[in-house]
């Protein structure tokens, strides 16, 4: 949905890529979530974080997050 707005809400696109970070982070345990699932709901998470990353990179440089 963050991703999918990006166009209509920039900001969104940086949203997005911070998920990441809250995924990963041990406080939330949200990997636990993807252990516990089949490996199609961590593809599609990854599928998405790529997506946005070189949505990110499209406008040319090496900083996704540059334009927000």
């Amino acid at each position: 949905m963050l991703y999918a707005s990006r166009e209509h809400v920039p900001e969104n696109l940086k949203r997005a890529l911070e998920l990441t970070n809250i995924v990963a982070d041990s406080g939330y345990k949200l990997y636990d979530d993807f252990l516990h699932l089949d490996g199609r709901r961590l593809g599609e998470f990854l599928d998405a974080v790529q997506r946005a990353t070189i949505a990110g990179l499209e406008g040319g440089g090496s900083d996704p997050l540059r334009s927000f």
